[in-house]
């Protein structure tokens, strides 16, 4: 049987790397969506701001995904 009683640190593995996935999958989804409002509307300043803030968002979850690393596979490993 898996789960939590079995491995706290597996559990914790897979619920912050399916999380930050969960985030990555929905930053590719509104890539795809600037992507397409870039094609049909142009650099208008309303989507130059979305685009900002999807760099935003994006380097945010590179700055999270090192934390993760940093905790999960260095700090976990030590004993």
């Amino acid at each position: 049987q898996a789960g939590p009683s079995r491995s706290a640190f597996l559990s914790a593995f897979f619920a912050l790397v399916g999380c930050h996935g969960t985030h990555v999958g929905l930053g590719l989804l509104w890539l795809g969506t600037m992507m397409a409002q870039l094609w049909v509307k142009g650099f208008r300043p309303e989507i130059l701001r979305r685009l900002h803030c999807f760099g935003l968002f994006w380097h945010a979850l590179d700055i999270i995904w090192v934390a993760i690393f940093t905790l999960v596979y260095l700090l976990g490993a030590s004993p």
